[in-house]
Order: structure tokens, then sequence, then C-alpha cells
């Protein structure tokens, strides 16, 4: 079972903030004795013993501004020095003049201006020790725990999705990428060309995309940039010469089409002139 969360009161800090939410229970345990008068101060409460100047009291002030930090006493036991408090939903002034978030745990500086003395001082006078309990934190119930390692897992495939598309995208996008790419495009192109022509192209790109991808090339530099336009060269003529092939084809289709026209015409004729 989880433990609660132990939170030790530090003098030397004004103001802490805690991660609790609205609606939740602290208990603040614990007092210190000072020096200074002899009194004891618990979380709200402020007490003298018999024996001190004055004689026996009570005084409604302890050591935490439960308003200011956006705390409500529920309950307290003066002779245990034991407060329970809950979180309003409500800032407390003090965490918000600060610039914290509420709640928080703020020291009450009015033990110090009571006594006419600065805050350090009031707390140099003081011993002994007190501290805040938080509850667990809530536990995650273990018919969750499945959907949530799934949903998980899918968050982390998505995220190394999206991370490698980045990347992808930015080396596509280089000098290098956008070198290689058009190699690739000319290498297609040429697996597709007559052969007459392909042939004493292939090599020398082969070699072209070799270079590249050992690095002896760098796409972004001067001699890099002299390959990309022979490259564009081999391109552009490829190009002309299937654009070629598909003309030459299609009027080869097209005359043959004539032809067959032309014969089923001649028969047609044909067959008018034996049947008058």
């Amino acid at each position: 079972m989880p433990e609660p969360t132990i939170i030790k009161v530090d003098l030397n800090v004004p103001i802490l903030p805690i991660s609790v939410t609205p609606g939740t229970e602290i208990i603040i345990r614990g007092s210190f004795t000072s020096r200074h008068d002899g009194s004891i101060i618990d979380a709200v409460t402020t007490s003298w013993p018999k024996d001190a100047p004055g004689g026996e009291s009570i005084d409604p002030i302890g050591l935490i501004d439960l308003d200011g930090g956006g705390l409500h006493m529920t309950s307290r036991d003066i002779a245990k020095h034991e407060v329970h408090a809950i979180v309003t939903d409500a800032a407390g002034q003090a965490c918000s003049a600060a610039g914290i978030s509420s709640p928080c745990l703020v020291l009450n500086s009015q033990l110090a201006t009571k006594r006419l003395l600065g805050t350090r001082d009031m707390w140099s006078t003081m011993n002994g020790s007190m501290a805040v309990e938080l509850p667990p934190p809530a536990a995650v119930p273990p018919a969750a725990l499945p959907f949530l390692q799934i949903a998980g897992a899918f968050l982390l495939v998505g995220l190394l999705g999206i991370v490698g598309w980045r990347w992808k995208r930015g080396k596509d996008n280089s000098p290098e990428g956008q070198l290689l790419a058009l190699s690739r495009k000319v290498l297609a192109q040429l697996n597709r060309a007559d052969q007459v022509i392909a042939a004493p192209l292939k090599p020398t790109v082969d070699a072209a995309v070799k270079a590249i991808l050992e690095k002896r090339v760098d796409a972004g530099s001067k001699e890099g940039q002299r390959v990309a336009e022979a490259l564009r060269r081999v391109n552009e003529r490829l190009e002309v010469t299937a654009q070629e092939e598909r003309a030459a084809k299609e009027q080869e289709a097209a005359d043959e089409l004539l032809r067959e026209m032309e014969s089923a015409l001649e028969a047609a004729e044909e067959m008018k002139r034996s049947h008058p």
C-alpha cells in the first residue's frame, strides 16, 4: 500500500508549494519551543506553560498561516500538537503574492512581529520539529494498467513516427537528398529506356550515385552542383527520347488502325460488287 508523503517544515523556507488538489486533507504534526519567552508553538496555536512569565495561556496564532496558503483547518488536538486541514478551491493570497501555485505552506510572520523581533531572529530562538503529512498518490487500478500500457505504446510509436518523418523530410530536402533523388530518377528512366541509349549512360550514373552515398562528392559543393547539372541534362534527354518513342508508337498504332479500316472498307466494297 502506498505510503503518505512527509514534508519537514523548514524555518529557512518562508513559503513552500505543496502538490495536492482541492478537497485533499493534510495533517500537520509537531511543535517548536521558543527560548525567547518559553512559548510552545504548533501549526495554529501558541501556548505558555504555568511557569512562563505571565502564567499559563493560549494564543490562536501558530507557525503556519493556513488561510494565506489556501488551507482551512477542520480539527486540531492541542495536546498532541496535531492539526487537520483541507485544501480549498480558492488560491491562497500569500501563494499568489509570492508567484507560486496554491496551496502552499506559509510561515506566520506575526509570531515575530508580536515579539518585536525580525523573523530570522525569532526562528533562531526555536527548537523542535514539525512535519506535514500528505496522502499517498492515487493508485492506478490494476485493470487499467494494460490499457495505459497500450496507450503509451501507441503514443511512443506515434512520436517515433513523427520524429522519423521529420528527419526523413529534412534529409530529402537537403542538397544530398535532392541529388540522390535526381540520380535515382535518372536510373529509373534508364531501366525503362532503349538499351541502345541506356547502355553507355547507366555505368556513369551508377558511379555518381555511389560517389554521393560514399560522400566522395559533397552535394552542396561546386563539384556537386556540376554533377547535378550533368544528371539534369541526362534526365532531360531521356525524357525527350521517351516522348519521341511514345509519339512513334502512337503513330505506328494509328497507321495500323488506318490500314485495318481501309482493308475493312475495301472488303465492304468487294462484297457490294459481288452482290448487286
